[in-house]
C-alpha cells in the first residue's frame, strides 16, 4: 500500500492541527543511508524520535525507549527485543523497573520500531512508482536471493520483526498494532491483525522525513482504540480480585486435594496479584443465557492457561475464569473465528447440550459481542496486493469471538497413572458416538490438547471431556464429512488425512478414532513407564508425529504411520510397563489394521460398536495401575537456531584460573562416568543409523546476568575443554592436597549440561 495511503486510511485524525509538531524538515539526516550494524542506525534514529522542545515533540504524550540495549542476549531468539519501543510515559517506569531478563516490554509497548542496517536487507522489494496494473498484478513483493547466508539474515531479521508483534498480541489484548521498520534510511509502515498484515511502501526518511513524522503525530492523536487496544477489557476492581481468587483457589483445591505450598503453586497458574481482568461476553439472542435486561455477563480473568503463538488465525487465548456475579468458575475462551463460517462453536455445544451428548463441555454463554473485525481482507483486490512467493494471497476475514462453558478442568497432559489415562480417552470415545448418533457429527480435532479431566464426586478417577468442537462438522449417508480436506492437529491426524491426497480426501469417524489412538500412544509415551531410552524416544517422537514433507500446497507426512500399520514397524519397539496398557494398545492396533497373521481373528473388527464394546468389557475385568505417572522429556531439534549469531559480551568478566586439587581426586562428572562410551554405544546401536534426526546441541533458558549468559556455547565449550586439560595436567603433577577451588561469577562448571525442556507439541490449524 501507498505510505500516504496507508496513513489516510488506518490513521485518520479529526483535527489538522499541527501546532504542537516539530519540523519534519532535516528531521533524520542524522541516519545513514546504510551501515555496518544496526546500532549505526537506531541509535540516531532514537535521538531524533526523542527531540523536542518545550512545547513540540515528535510524538506528543508519548516516549521512547532503546529497549535492545536492555536485552541480556539481543541476538537470541527468545531473549532478543525490539530496537526502539515507545510507551506511554506511566508504562514507561513499569519498564524501568523491570528484570533486564524479562521481555516486558512486550506488554506495554505502543508500537516498535525494529531496525536492520541496509536496504538489501528489506525482506520486501517494490515494484517501480509508474507500474501499471498488469506488472503489479505479476509483481513478486518479496525479495529473491541467490546468496544463501544473505537470504537467511534477511529472514531472521524479519522473522524477529514478526515474533515481536506475535508477543505483542499475546500480552495485550489486540485487535491491530501498528510497526515500524527501518532498513537503513528507508522506511516501512506495517499494521497487524488476525487475518494478516498491511505493509506500505518503502520511503527514504532523510528524501521524505515528512512522512514517518506525520506518522508519529497521528499516532498521538489517536484514542487507544485507534490504536488497536481491545477496550472492552478492563482491570478488575480489588473486590473482583478478592473474589477471583478466593473461587479460584477452592476450586483447585476441589479437583486436586491439594494444600499449603503445592496448593498456592497450582493457583499460581490461574492468578497473578495485581493482574486480575474483566471481560464482558455479549451474548448472542440464541444463548441459554441470553436476555434483554442483561445482554452481557463479565468474568473475571488472570493467567491464560492457553496463548497464541502465531499471528493470524483463530489465535485462541484460555482462561479458568469467574462470573463476576454469580461466583461460578468457568473456562473462557477468546478468539478470532471465520467470519463466513455457519455457526459458531457455542451454538454447535448447545445443540449438543439440548441432545444430551455425554462428555462435553456445558455451555454458559458465547457471542461476538461487539464487532471486532479484521481488515486486512478487504484490500486482496487493490491493484498494490502482492504476490507472495508466487501466489496470490489468501486472507480470511475473522470476527473477534468469545464462549464460555462451565466445564472446567486439567489437560490431558497431568494424568496420574494408566488407569486415568484409558479411562479418561474412553469417556471421550463415547462423547464422539453420542455427537455422531445423535447429531450426525465428527469432532475432526482429535488431540491430548483437547481432552481435559475434571474431578467430579460420583467418579472414582477424573472424567474426560472432549473439548473444542469448532472444527467440527456434520457428514452425509456415507458417514462422510460434508466438507472434503484436512482439519485437526497434525501430530493426531490418520495416516489417510496426512496423505499427499487429503484435499480430495473426506474425514470420517474411523480417522477420529485413529487419532484417539495416537493421542493415547503419545501421552503413554511421555507420561508413563516404559522401557525406551530417551534418544529412541526423540526418535520415535520425530519420525512418527511430527513428520512432515513440505510437498505441494499444505505438504504431507504420515509415512511412519501407514508402515506401522503393516507389520508394527515402530510400536513394537515400545514396551510399557504396565501389561494391560500393553495388552490394550496390541488389541486396538489389531482392531485398526491386523497384521497379516492376525487379518482372519480381526477382520472387521474396526467399527465403533465393537471397539466400545472391548474397550468397555477391558476396563472391567483389568486392574489397571493408579499413579504410576512417569515423565518423559524430549529434546527437539525443532526449536534450535543453528543460525544464531553470537553474542559479544559487553564487558568481559575474568577468570580466575583454578588452584590445584587434592591429588587422587576424581574430576569426571557423575554423569560423565555413567555414560562411558561403551555405555554410549550400546544405546546408539538400539536404533538404525537412518532414523536418526539431526539433532542440535541441547539448550538452557534464560540464566542471570554473567559471562556464561553471553558467551556462545561453542566458545564455552572450548574453554571449558582448556579448562579441564589444565586442571589434568595439575591432578598430575601435583602430589600434595592443595586448597579447594574458588568459584568465580564467570566460572563455568566442568559437568556436562542438562538436555533443554521441551515437551512434543503438534502443529495446530489454530
Amino acid at each position: 500500500m501507498p505510505a500516504a495511503t496507508f496513513l489516510s486510511t488506518f490513521m485518520q485524525t479529526a483535527s489538522s492541527d499541527r501546532t504542537g509538531m516539530l519540523s519534519s524538515k532535516g528531521a533524520f539526516n542524522a541516519v545513514p543511508r546504510r551501515a555496518d550494524n544496526a546500532a549505526d542506525i537506531h541509535e540516531p534514529l532514537y535521538l531524533a524520535l526523542c527531540k523536542s522542545t518545550k512545547h513540540k515533540a515528535r510524538c506528543p504524550g508519548l516516549v521512547f525507549d532503546q529497549s535492545i540495549k536492555r536485552s541480556l542476549r539481543p541476538s537470541r531468539l527468545g531473549h532478543a527485543k525490539p530496537h526502539i519501543c515507545c510507551f506511554k510515559p506511566e508504562n514507561h517506569r513499569h519498564v524501568e523497573d523491570a528484570d533486564p531478563a524479562s521481555r516486558v516490554e512486550l506488554g506495554y509497548t505502543e508500537f516498535i520500531v525494529q531496525v536492520t542496517p541496509d536496504s538489501s536487507l528489506d525482506y520486501f522489494i517494490d515494484p517501480d512508482a509508474d507500474a501499471d496494473d498488469r506488472t503489479l498484478a505479476a509483481h513478486n513483493f518479496v525479495r529473491q536471493f541467490s546468496d544463501e547466508n544473505r537470504y537467511k539474515e534477511v529472514v531472521r531479521a524479519y522473522g524477529l520483526h514478526i515474533s515481536f508483534a506475535t508477543e505483542i498480541f499475546a500480552r495485550q489484548q489486540r485487535s491491530f498494532l501498528f510497526t515500524v521498520a527501518i532498513a537503513g534510511s528507508l522506511a516501512r509502515f506495517f499494521r497487524w491483525d488476525r487475518s494478516g498484515c498491511i505493509v506500505s511502501r518503502a520511503f527514504d526518511i532523510r528524501d521524505s522525513p515528512d512522512m514517518l513524522a506525520e506518522f508519529l503525530w497521528r499516532y498521538s492523536k489517536l484514542t487507544d482504540a485507534e490504536r488497536g487496544f481491545d477496550l472492552t477489557v478492563r482491570v478488575a476492581s480489588p473486590k473482583e480480585e478478592e473474589l477471583f481468587q478466593s473461587v479460584i483457589k477452592e476450586y483447585v483445591h476441589q479437583q486436586l486435594s491439594a494444600t499449603d505450598e503445592e496448593l498456592e503453586k497450582a493457583v499460581s497458574l490461574h492468578y497473578q496479584p495485581g493482574h486480575v481482568s474483566s471481560i464482558p461476553v455479549y451474548c448472542d439472542a440464541a444463548s441459554t443465557s441470553h436476555s434483554p435486561e442483561e445482554p452481557s455477563q463479565h468474568f473475571l480473568v488472570s493467567r491464560p492457561i492457553i496463548s497464541p503463538l502465531i499471528m493470524d488465525g483463530r489465535s485462541t487465548r484460555g482462561y479458568w475464569c469467574v462470573n463476576a456475579s454469580t461466583g461460578q468458575v468457568g473456562f473462557l475462551k477468546d478468539t478470532w473465528r471465520t467470519y463466513a463460517q455457519k455457526g459458531s462453536e457455542g451454538d454447535t455445544l448447545q445443540h449438543l447440550n439440548r441432545l444430551g451428548v455425554r462428555n462435553v463441555p456445558l455451555l454458559a454463554t458465547h457471542g461476538d459481542g461487539i464487532p471486532q473485525d479484521t481488515q486486512s481482507d478487504q484490500f486482496v483486490d487493490e491493484p498494490w496486493a502482492r504476490q507472495i512467493d508466487r501466489k496470490d494471497v489468501i486472507v480470511h476475514r475473522r470476527r473477534h469471538y468469545r464462549i464460555v462453558t462451565y466445564t472446567v478442568g486439567y489437560s490431558l497432559s497431568t494424568l496420574r497413572g494408566t488407569d486415568e489415562l484409558l479411562h479418561s480417552t474412553y469417556d471421550v470415545f463415547v462423547a464422539m458416538q453420542d455427537a455422531l448418533a445423535k447429531d450426525k457429527r465428527l469432532h475432526r480435532d482429535l488431540s491430548a490438547g483437547n481432552i481435559i479431566l475434571v474431578k467430579e464426586p460420583d467418579h472414582p478417577v477424573r472424567r474426560g471431556y472432549l473439548i473444542d468442537w469448532d472444527a467440527s462438522i456434520r457428514v452425509d449417508k456415507k458417514g462422510e464429512a460434508l466438507q472434503a480436506g484436512r482439519a485437526g492437529t497434525w501430530v493426531f491426524l490418520s495416516a489417510r488425512m496426512l496423505s499427499r491426497e487429503h484435499a480430495e480426501l473426506r474425514h470420517t469417524f474411523e480417522d477420529d478414532m485413529e487419532s484417539l489412538i495416537y493421542v493415547i500412544l503419545y501421552c503413554a509415551l511421555l507420561y508413563l513407564p516404559h522401557r525406551f531410552v530417551a534418544l529412541s524416544l526423540a526418535t520415535f517422537y520425530t519420525k512418527f508425529f511430527e513428520e512432515f514433507n513440505n510437498v505441494g500446497l499444505d505438504g504431507y507426512g504420515g509415512v511412519a504411520k501407514t508402515a506401522n500399520t503393516v507389520d508394527r514397524v515402530w510400536t513394537r519397539r515400545v514396551r510399557f510397563d504396565s501389561p494391560a496398557l500393553q495388552e490394550w494398545l496390541d488389541t486396538v492396533l489389531n482392531y485398526h489394521s491386523p497384521m497379516a497373521k492376525d487379518r482372519e481373528k480381526y477382520k472387521g473388527m474396526w467399527e465403533p460398536d465393537k471397539l466400545d464394546a472391548y474397550w468397555a468389557d477391558f476396563l472391567k475385568t483389568h486392574e489397571l495401575e493408579r499413579n504410576d505417572r512417569a515423565e518423559h522429556k524430549i529434546s527437539m531439534s525443532s526449536r534450535y537456531d543453528p543460525d544464531s549469531p553470537p553474542t559479544v559480551p559487553p564487558t568481559p568478566t575474568p577468570r580466575t584460573p583454578p588452584s590445584p586439587l587434592p591429588s587422587g581426586i576424581d574430576t569426571s562428572s557423575p554423569s560423565e562416568r555413567e555414560e562411558t562410551p561403551e555405555h554410549k554405544r550400546r544405546l546408539l546401536a538400539l536404533i538404525p543409523p537412518e532414523y536418526f534426526p539431526i539433532r542440535p546441541p541441547p539448550q538452557r533458558g534464560p540464566t542471570a546476568p554473567s559471562a556464561r549468559a553471553t558467551l556462545r556455547r561453542s566458545k564455552r565449550i572450548r574453554d571449558q575443554q582448556k579448562r579441564s586439560q589444565a586442571t589434568a595436567t595439575i591432578v598430575a603433577s601435583t602430589p600434595a592436597a592443595g586448597p579447594s577451588i574458588p568459584r568465580t561469577r564467570g566460572a563455568t562448571s566442568a559437568q556436562p549440561r542438562r538436555p533443554g525442556r521441551g515437551r512434543g507439541r503438534g502443529r495446530s490449524r489454530k
